[in-house]
């Protein structure tokens, strides 16, 4: 079951690149974005509507922090993402920055939570980084014509 969990993950995550691309041309990056959560949105209603049990014990403070999360992940990460695919950046270099994600909780992670990352971490960091600044400074300089300030959105 969990190799099955794992792939349905990584197919529904993938796919929200390719849609975007696909939904770009033809309406804005909110719109698109909203369409992709509603139906999801629904079947979460229901559930929570059915499972009104699990939702004891849970304070004030706990909803709070999980709407925060939720409108930060929306406005923060996926709306910047399907912005710059909107703007011209290939779904595929939003991917590929986007999975930049995991060097930058290593990098933070020594300051903020007293993890240090060993030399030959930072040097597989570097590595990666290093991978992600060529293809994006090849897809950039390609001529495509996308504004050089969409591929930091």
């Amino acid at each position: 079951m969990n190799i099955l969990l794992s792939l349905a993950f990584v197919l529904c995550w993938s796919s929200g690149f390719i849609g975007a691309k696909l939904g770009a041309g033809s309406a804005s990056a909110l719109t698109v974005l909203m369409w992709r959560f509603l139906p999801l949105a629904v079947v979460l209603v229901a559930v929570a509507v059915v499972l009104r049990s699990a939702w004891r014990g849970l304070t004030a403070r706990d909803v709070t922090r999980q709407a925060v999360i939720g409108v930060l992940s929306q406005s923060g990460y996926l709306l910047s993402v399907y912005y710059a695919i909107q703007l011209g950046v290939s779904s595929g270099t939003t991917a590929l920055i986007d999975g930049v994600q995991p060097l930058v909780a290593g990098a933070l992670a020594g300051p903020l939570l007293g993890q240090y990352v060993s030399g030959r971490q930072w040097a597989g960091l570097g590595l990666g980084l290093g991978g992600v600044a060529v293809v994006t400074l090849a897809d950039a300089a390609a001529g495509t014509g996308v504004a050089w300030w969409a591929y930091a959105v």
